[in-house]
């Protein structure tokens, strides 16, 4: 915007529009981009949330063992989780996966008590984290796409001891389909992909599973503009669905845009939970450093 004389806009390999120095606007290259306005993928909210989902009552983490966090997650909604960085919202999506032990507190599915030792026991109960490290922890890059997307599922794939390529295989382009995952083969190697992409099928891998439970932190974090419209709408889709998500993020607009409702994170504990009407960005700032909202 500020380096460039003239600019020239290509989606999906065609070139779809030029700008001249006094045309360049942000909000014009995003519209030719992904050929709508940003603001259209954030979906309407959904206007009749379920029971609650999940039940996180006094949870402390390591990283605040004298704090606590308590939350309630509902079937069909969004539910942004906002704050500074280092303010604790990653350390509690990694002990409602299973992944850290917490250090005190319950966790209830659908009111049922769970105690969640392992990732694999909250995959059991149809509860999946997206990483903030997709690229670490969320996918292996040098396996093909196909095989990240069946990894966590083998059993489904499976006749006899051995894995069914073709049902692999077949699962691997319904979820490309659904997806638009851009590649031309599901047998490519995951690490080959754009970050959006490689996005697509750590989130691929886990709706080919039938989700309850959604954590998605940070999710469109290093990824273009195009493919973040279209986790918008796929998270919008689940919600409709009936899954309960739950979005850690640091991008205010999305907070704002894509949450139903919006918890506040301050020094490993909520400082406030905003309805969507009162998400305002001096709202979630305010409760960010841990103030209360006049």
């Amino acid at each position: 915007e500020r380096a460039c004389d003239r600019v020239i806009v290509l989606r999906d390999g065609v070139q779809v529009g030029t700008l001249g120095k006094a045309e360049i606007t942000h909000d014009r290259m995003v519209k030719l981009m992904i050929g709508r306005d940003l603001k259209v993928a954030y979906a309407a909210p959904n206007a009749t949330r379920g029971a609650v989902a999940l039940s996180a009552d006094r949870i402390r983490t390591a990283a605040f063992p004298t704090r606590e966090v308590s939350l309630d997650l509902h079937a069909g909604e969004i539910l942004g989780l906002a704050g500074l960085v280092g303010a604790g919202r990653t350390e509690l999506a990694r002990v409602l996966f299973g992944i850290d032990r917490a250090h005190g507190g319950s966790i209830r599915l659908a009111g049922a008590p769970v105690a969640f030792h392992t990732a694999a026991e909250a995959v059991a109960h149809g509860v999946f984290l997206v990483p903030e490290d997709r690229k670490g922890a969320g996918i292996l890059l040098d396996l093909p796409i196909a095989q990240n997307i069946s990894l966590p599922n083998l059993r489904a794939y499976a006749r006899g001891p051995m894995v069914a390529t073709d049902l692999e295989t077949a699962q691997a382009e319904r979820s490309r389909a659904e997806l638009a995952i851009k590649t031309p083969d599901v047998a490519a190697m995951t690490g080959s992909l754009s970050g959006g992409n490689q996005q697509k099928v750590v989130l691929a891998k886990w709706l080919a599973m039938s989700p309850r439970i959604m954590i998605l932190d940070e999710p469109t974090r290093g990824i273009d503009v195009g493919a973040k419209a279209e986790i918008y709408r796929l998270m919008r889709a689940l919600a409709d669905a009936g899954v309960a998500v739950l979005m850690i993020s640091s991008d205010m607009e999305e907070v704002i845009g894509v949450s139903d409702r919006v918890a506040v994170m301050h020094e490993g504990a909520i400082s406030g939970i905003l309805a969507r009407a009162d998400a305002t960005e001096e709202n979630i700032l305010t409760l960010a450093i841990g103030r209360k909202v006049a």
